[in-house]
């Protein structure tokens, strides 16, 4: 069952209710980079992907901005009638704000690569951790693997019918981590050659540690611990402050669900807590009806389950 949508994600840009897309189940990954430094609108949602990563350079992650579920195709690829079908084949399409054209690699104007905007192929540690963390993630709840059957090469020797552009049967068998370089009928060359080995080789340690399994061979996963018992809403909260609330976020963090933490997770309660716990409840059909943030008995279980 593919998880819609992705912990902490903005959806102030949600166009799904504009254009409803088709139901899909993931089976892959694409990345384009938007050849741009700000958010774009994308012709209000009609050339949009599942999901925009924006640089925050002052916090030094990525914010995402959710505009289709997972569960439903996006619009940010070619698709011509009587072809092969693009977007609506089992993939979810990420926008990074930023670009993958050399002639950018240190300056745009007056902007700064590093500062201003990310220059993909030679993009910040943050950054990419940030977006191993979501490969990661698309792993473990959607079961995208983390592999990639094409090479990626440099722009602009992406562009068009290069030698890595696929064929309509290669695309169809695809599953795993492509760039925009790689779908047919499109002729973009983005994201170009980011660091993909790297990129996955991160996206599987932490993929392993989601799991609670081992990135070494032979270690068998040890059986789960059973769930705590609820301790009660009022141990929640602003001004609370104890050892389930520190149970509480490491388990977040195990869940993938830690985004907001920018230390601990400790035992007194703050904003990330709560902001942790909401994207825990909206990520679940159960849950999202009673998203404030405060976890309680169904919360709980679900989270240690």
């Amino acid at each position: 069952m593919t998880t819609a949508y992705y912990p902490g994600a903005s959806r102030a840009y949600d166009f799904s209710k504009t254009y409803p897309g088709d139901l899909m189940d993931p089976d892959k990954v694409l990345l384009h980079t938007t050849e741009g430094t700000t958010l774009v609108d994308y012709s209000k949602g009609a050339v949009a992907p599942n999901i925009t990563a924006m640089p925050n350079f002052a916090k030094k992650r990525l914010e995402w901005y959710q505009h289709y579920p997972f569960t439903h195709s996006a619009r940010a690829l070619v698709n011509k009638a009587g072809g092969v079908e693009t977007n609506t084949d089992d993939v979810a399409q990420v926008e990074l704000v930023g670009t993958c054209d050399p002639a950018h690699r240190k300056t745009w104007g007056k902007l700064q690569a590093g500062v201003h905007y990310i220059f993909w192929p030679e993009a910040p540690d943050w950054a990419l951790d940030d977006l191993a963390d979501f490969l990661a993630w698309q792993n473990v709840n959607n079961g995208v693997p983390l592999t990639t059957p094409k090479d990626w090469l440099p722009y602009p020797s992406s562009y068009g019918n290069s030698r890595v552009r696929m064929t309509f049967a290669e695309w169809r068998a695809a599953k795993g981590v492509l760039g925009h370089m790689h779908p047919p009928e499109n002729d973009h060359g983005d994201p170009g050659n980011i660091p993909i080995a790297a990129l996955l080789s991160s996206a599987k340690i932490k993929a392993a540690a989601l799991k609670g399994g081992s990135t070494g061979g032979g270690t068998s996963t040890p059986a789960p611990k059973p769930a705590p018992p609820f301790p009660g809403a009022q141990y929640f909260g602003p001004g609370k402050s104890n050892a389930h609330i520190t149970a509480m976020g490491k388990q977040l963090v195990k869940k993938g669900f830690g985004k907001y933490y920018t230390s601990g997770p400790g035992p007194t309660w703050s904003d990330a807590d709560r902001k942790n716990v909401r994207a825990f409840q909206l990520a679940h059909a159960s849950l999202a009806g009673d998203a404030d943030g405060i976890p309680g008995p169904k919360t709980w279980k679900l989270l240690f389950s």
